[in-house]
């Protein structure tokens, strides 16, 4: 039995070997997003000065910088740049034909509005775009189609910008907001574009409502951004992140749809955010995954038909209560070397594992449900926790407690579980009022259950290989490893 068990270990591990070298796809890309000076760029374009002014030059591209009344005399706009009577250019198919923006205003002061215009075919240079703002305010942006050039939209050094209605598909990024804050992005189209749908980089309290950012690499993505409101946006179907944070402080993820991802919503090296009443289902690897982020709130979210409900990964000082992670093929509240988090209120059953700690001490799980899971409701390979005040119903086990020392269990029920609680290679456990279980099950030698989750972090991502699960019940209440997980 022993050299039985030896073997499956040796193979277990040469497999994760095997599989740590498989190349990866890289969700980290640096966009060089520097703006240059312009003006040998447009020699072609229709640049506003008095002694350029034909009217002919208003189906090719346009060059505005803070000279409306020029553009106004020759019939591009209409208006007066005021609140209530803006300048408006409307109407235009424009053709990049392959060089610059199709529309570029910079240094605008006055209100104006583009609307109902066709753009594409921009420049493929880093500085190109569909519609392009530089250093403007109050302005919008409405139900124009930007779709087919390197950068849908692009708003750079600008205030109080609404862009709403338009469609910015197939670019390489939709809307993309550089150094620009304040500003409503609602009830946008971004759809199968090659890097991302909409784009915050270093962008603050900004808006971004009722958007559908589907088919991308990713949908929604937010890099050094703090204070944005990201709320009943319909993210799905692409191909990495439905709504990534990265070093992003101080926002709000609320009512967002995110299907079908590999990640619902990936949240990295970001502090006091909240993510709230979102629901994501059928994604690939996970609905919420935090890494290296402390002091979330988590919140109300619903997480189902994923590989796991909510992942917190490196994570410290956490809130996640009153979530609801059902029918996950591995866990519905994943814990991994993160500590002093808060778990409460929240639902996970018909998981493989309800609630499931790993190097993971000081946490508090308190009040939750975690029933019909196929193996147990709440595990532990983790010490100095805090247990008390669960449901965990009809489960195999209950609680299984596995080099999980020095921790409480109190107040739990167990009703209906094949083993309530079991401990592997513990010490120092105290239980307390558990109803219909009021101690640990001990089991001496061997490998009782071997589960095994072989993991090593490569910048920050997850491969999972997943075998298919079959469990075997021996003597002694023993499980047999016959499932492969492999985090790598």
């Amino acid at each position: 039995m022993k050299s039985n068990v030896k073997l499956k270990i040796i193979f277990l591990i040469t497999i994760g070997i095997l599989f740590t070298f498989l190349p990866l796809f890289s969700s980290y890309f640096i966009f060089n997003a520097r703006n240059n000076k312009t003006s040998s760029k447009y020699s072609h374009d229709f640049d506003l000065d008095n002694e350029n002014l034909k009217t002919s030059a208003v189906s090719g591209r346009i060059h505005i910088i803070n000279n409306w009344s020029a553009a106004k005399a020759v019939g591009i706009c209409t208006g007066s740049g005021t609140y209530s009577e803006p300048y408006i250019i409307e109407d235009l198919v424009i053709d990049g034909g392959g060089s610059g923006s199709c529309i570029l205003i910079e240094n605008s002061y006055s209100n104006f509005k583009i609307e109902n215009c066709t753009v594409f075919n921009s420049g493929t240079t880093a500085s190109s775009a569909g519609i392009k703002l530089i250093n403007v305010q109050r302005s919008q942006l409405i139900d124009n189609n930007c779709s087919s050039n390197l950068v849908g939209i692009w708003i750079h050094k600008s205030y109080s910008i609404t862009v709403s209605g338009n469609i910015v598909n197939d670019n390489s990024f939709g809307i993309y907001l550089y150094d620009s804050n304040g500003n409503a992005i609602s009830e946008n189209t971004a759809i199968n574009n090659s890097l991302i749908g909409i784009y915050l980089y270093y962008s603050d309290r900004n808006n971004l409502s009722g958007n559908t950012a589907n088919y991308n690499s990713f949908g929604i993505y937010l890099y050094n951004s703090d204070r944005n409101l990201i709320s009943r946006n319909i993210v799905s179907n692409n191909f990495n992140h439905g709504i990534s944070q990265y070093f992003s402080y101080y926002n709000t993820i609320t009512e967002n749809t995110a299907n079908y991802n590999s990640y619902g919503i990936y949240v990295k090296g970001s502090y006091y955010n909240t993510i709230s009443r979102n629901t994501a289902n059928n994604n690939s690897v996970a609905v919420i995954y935090l890494t290296f982020s402390t002091g979330n709130d988590i919140w109300g979210n619903y997480a189902s038909y994923n590989a796991f409900g909510i992942y917190i990964h490196s994570s410290n000082g956490n809130t996640i209560s009153g979530n609801t992670a059902i029918n996950n093929s591995l866990t519905g509240i994943h814990l991994y070397y993160s500590d002093y988090n808060n778990i409460s209120g929240n639902t996970a059953n018909y998981n493989s594992f309800g609630i499931y700690l790993s190097h993971s001490k000081y946490d508090n799980i308190s009040e939750n449900t975690a029933n019909y899971n196929s193996v147990a409701g709440i595990y532990l390979n983790a010490s100095g926790n805090d247990v008390w005040g669960n449901n965990a119903k009809y489960n195999f086990y209950g609680i299984y407690l596995h080099n999980s020392n020095y921790t409480t269990l109190s107040g739990n029920t167990l009703i209906g579980n094949d083993i309530c609680i079991l401990e592997v290679n513990c010490t120092g456990n105290q239980f307390s009022n558990n109803e219909y279980c009021d101690y640990g099950e001990d089991e001496d030698g061997g490998i009782p259950f071997d589960m095994i989750f072989l993991i090593s972090i490569i910048s920050g991502g997850a491969v999972i290989g997943i075998a298919n699960t079959l469990l075997n019940r021996l003597k002694r209440k023993r499980i047999e490893l016959v499932t492969l997980l492999l985090y790598i």
